[in-house]
């Protein structure tokens, strides 16, 4: 229901625009509807339709502020308090999660992206590993580390952990590999 109601506020916000700004110019005279209305050629037609058009641009601010909202509360994660909700943004939950990456796992390339889940947060982490390193072992220690931590820290139930290992990068000098020779 969330996203229909998403995708509601965003036609309703440029038809209304769209509808508001097609009077004020036809008020002014750019748009011509004397053809079907001959009294918006009247000084009293062009200024209704032009609080029209000016009432019509406030009704799509109004949606363009709650599809902003909408969205705003769709990407935070809540977690409520013994007082009151507390929100946390996916940027800060991210930050977090590099933090352990980097400090914790000593990964260097990766990429996360978390997804709203039922029960929590599901994060997926894209990353590339040395030759020296186990996937498993690494993988499962990224698994462990974040389902802990990350729960731990903030509040937010960790309900999946997925690591992708995107490649596995040789140590060589100049970059080159072995398959791209």
């Amino acid at each position: 229901m969330g996203r229909l109601r998403i995708l509601g506020l965003g036609a309703a916000l440029v038809l209304t625009t769209g509808l508001g700004v097609a009077l004020i110019l036809s008020g002014a005279g750019v748009l011509s509807l004397s053809s079907m209305w001959t009294f918006f050629d009247t000084v009293a037609g062009a200024i209704l339709v032009i609080l029209a058009g000016a009432a019509l641009i406030l009704v799509g601010v109004h949606f363009l502020i709650q599809l902003a909202d909408e969205r705003l509360n769709r990407a935070l994660f809540h977690h409520d308090g013994e007082w009151g909700r507390i929100d946390l943004s996916p940027v800060a939950i991210k930050e977090f999660i590099a933090g352990i990456l980097r400090k914790d796992i000593g990964l260097e390339h990766f990429r996360i992206l978390l997804k709203h889940q039922i029960d929590g947060v599901g994060i997926t982490v894209r990353t590339t590993l040395l030759p020296d390193q186990r996937v498993t072992d690494v993988g499962e220690r990224i698994q462990r580390e974040l389902a802990e931590h990350v729960a731990d820290r903030t509040g937010v139930n960790v309900s999946s952990v997925t690591v992708l290992v995107r490649s596995i990068r040789t140590s060589e000098p100049g970059g080159k590999n072995a398959i791209g020779s």
